[in-house]
């Protein structure tokens, strides 16, 4: 755990991980301190997470996106991503039914939403989303993740009850 703003609780981040988005220029600003409604953005021009409260899950997610920021731009790690993201959609295991109900809308779509699933009208994933929107489903608890997928979180996430 880490504890990376003053206005946010300790994230399970690895120390070495936040060291590195520092490195990289990542910036993180809680717009109000005092809520936990959640809500954020992730700014790659800018390397600024901005959180409009200081909500875990939110802060969990932008973080995210700010690491799979540079991981992303290796077309192969991209597609293999994806396609674990497609077999997590699939997935059995009752251990990962969150992260398996997750990926099957990012694949398949929410009728009773209207959402249409994570691609572009030009059919391209939406990658950046997947790999948030994961993160922040599992809370950063990457033994909440099928073995398959579960590489891609844990350089980012350390959860302290992860053999539990």
């Amino acid at each position: 755990m880490v504890k990376l703003h003053p206005d946010l609780p300790p994230l399970p981040l690895r120390p070495r991980a936040w060291q590195w988005l520092q490195w990289y220029g990542v910036r993180v600003v809680v717009k109000d301190p005092h809520s936990t409604r959640g809500g954020g953005l992730w700014w790659p021009d800018k390397k600024l997470v901005e959180l409009e409260t200081a909500q875990e899950e939110a802060a969990i997610h932008e973080l995210a996106h700010a690491w799979w920021e540079e991981q992303r731009k290796n077309p192969s790690v991209r597609a293999t991503f994806s396609q674990m993201v497609k077999r997590l959609s699939q997935e059995t295991d009752p251990r990962f039914r969150r992260a398996a109900e997750i990926a099957y809308v990012y694949e398949h779509g929410d009728p009773n939403t209207g959402f249409k699933g994570m691609f572009q009208p030009d059919g391209t994933i939406i990658d950046w989303e997947q790999y948030a929107g994961l993160a922040s489903a599992v809370m950063g608890r990457p033994a909440l993740l099928p073995p398959y997928i579960r590489g891609f979180y844990t350089e980012l996430f350390d959860y302290s009850d992860e053999g539990n």
